[in-house]
């Protein structure tokens, strides 16, 4: 699985891709989606601190957005916007805006997997020098791989190291705990 279009929005929808100050990017370029409508709520269940993080007026504008905390490809309106990734998985290695999506779309498909994930590692106080990828089938030759991600990808994206893990820890919402990984990798040293 590579990157995915995610089509339009529901009628009556509007959405924005933005950039970190909330203003509109160009066609093709990236950023944070956003989306207001009458289907928009007006914020968490008794969560004022939460709402007012997620719920924002971009300047200009005078209706409220939902930040989705997705990163997308602007295409306006042209082909549907491509989802690359969560906002929060976007990490800097060794200078670079990495997203750590992009690492794991291009490791799923050279390992023929449903989930490899990339964390960071190891952390520095500005991000982290290099990525280490989880795959959790046992059959994959991670030499292979790790070869492979360096042929493919930049080399400040290129794994360090593949590893195997028999299970990804879940985290509350039941998305794989990336802090766990890294706490993994921390004892592991």
């Amino acid at each position: 699985m590579g990157l995915v279009p995610i089509g339009d929005p529901y009628p009556g929808m509007e959405v924005r891709v933005v950039d970190e100050d909330f203003q509109p990017v160009a066609d093709g370029e990236i950023g944070e989606l956003l989306m207001t409508g009458p289907q928009l709520t007006p914020g968490y269940w008794q969560d004022p601190e939460r709402t007012a993080i997620a719920y924002i007026r971009p300047p200009g504008e005078d209706r409220i957005f939902y930040r989705t905390g997705d990163r997308v490809r602007s295409r306006h309106g042209k082909a549907p916007m491509v989802y690359l990734g969560r906002m929060d998985n976007q990490i800097k290695i060794q200078g670079y805006r990495v997203e750590l999506g992009e690492i794991e779309a291009a490791m799923r498909e050279e390992a023929g997997v449903e989930i490899a994930i990339a964390v960071g590692w190891p952390v520095t106080a500005a991000g982290a020098d290099s990525v280490v990828v989880f795959v959790s089938d046992d059959s994959a030759d991670l030499d292979d791989l790790e070869r492979k991600g360096k042929m493919r990808l930049p080399n400040y994206m290129a794994p360090r190291e593949v590893r195997h893990i028999d299970r990804f820890p879940l985290n509350s919402n039941g998305k794989v705990d990336r802090k766990a990984l890294i706490t993994l990798l921390t004892e592991s040293t």
